[in-house]
């Protein structure tokens, strides 16, 4: 996408602000930082909040990125973005655009033990589905796009990156190396959710296995108090049916719901 949108007609209205500490669970890569430095930014909805947010910003450096609650890299990648964006002091603009959470409850349940200073905007799976083909994104999170001032994109990325990365990024002409990005190890991991005596979700884990071998599978079953605790650190939804969700070092796939699917989200993974 070589040149984002400037439209200038729409409006967008903050929805929350909510000021309570950031909490992250996973792997080590959430640095925390100081309550009072994070003022919780708005919650816009709707690809035309998205598309007015760039007009708005038109002449600054403009970092992008897709994520979803229930992608744990993309979870611990957010603060460090919004790091890069509150010490910059308006001089560039940041978007944090939630392309997963089918339910925008899920997103305000986030917001409570998460605050990030940048914008976040929710798309329903409609608007989520336009935008990426509009955008040719690939069906893996996070990804994020940069634009600079002149409102080209410059960078393209999947998978997390550091604060560095996104410092040096939105710098006026200064496109970063990614080749010599650090990158966590490629292991093929699956979370499978499901109730056990369903065959569905037997069938979901027995691929699972095939594809990540039994130490690369999570099985968790919301009927069990235990599991359901753990669904909620992780923001796994609990959407009533069995899913897989295949992610691949810092990067995680869609939620599927059938063996032959989760054997296509983990080809793309691997694209």
């Amino acid at each position: 996408m070589a040149k984002y949108m400037k439209l200038t007609d729409f409006l967008w209205i903050p929805m929350v602000l909510i000021f309570l500490f950031p909490v992250f669970r996973y792997s080590g890569s959430y640095t925390a930082v100081d309550d009072d430095q994070v003022v919780q930014g708005p919650l816009l909805t709707g690809r035309e909040a998205l598309d007015s947010l760039l007009s708005v910003n038109s002449g600054k450096s403009v970092i992008v990125n897709f994520w979803a609650t229930w992608c744990t890299p993309c979870v611990g990648e957010l603060p460090l973005i919004d790091e890069v964006y509150r010490s910059l002091e308006g001089s560039i603009a940041a978007v944090a655009v939630n392309l997963g959470d089918l339910e925008l409850e899920t997103l305000l349940a986030f917001r409570e033990v998460v605050n990030l200073s940048m914008p976040v905007v929710w798309l329903n799976e409609n608007d989520a589905a336009q935008l990426k083909d509009d955008w040719n994104l690939s069906d893996v999170l996070p990804i994020t796009v940069v634009f600079d001032s002149r409102g080209n994109e410059i960078i393209r990325v999947a998978g997390t990156r550091d604060s560095s990365f996104f410092r040096n990024a939105v710098e006026e002409g200064s496109v970063p190396d990614t080749s010599s990005v650090h990158h966590e190890e490629q292991i093929l991991h699956i979370n499978v959710v499901g109730f056990g005596a369903d065959s569905l979700t037997e069938m979901l884990l027995i691929k699972a296995v095939e594809l990540a071998g039994e130490e690369g599978v999570d099985f968790f079953d919301p009927s069990i108090p235990a599991d359901s605790i753990l669904m909620e650190e992780l923001y796994l939804p609990d959407p009533g049916y069995s899913y897989a969700q295949p992610c691949v070092g810092d990067a995680c796939g869609r939620l599927v719901r059938t063996p032959e699917d989760l054997h296509q989200a983990v080809l793309n993974l691997s694209n």
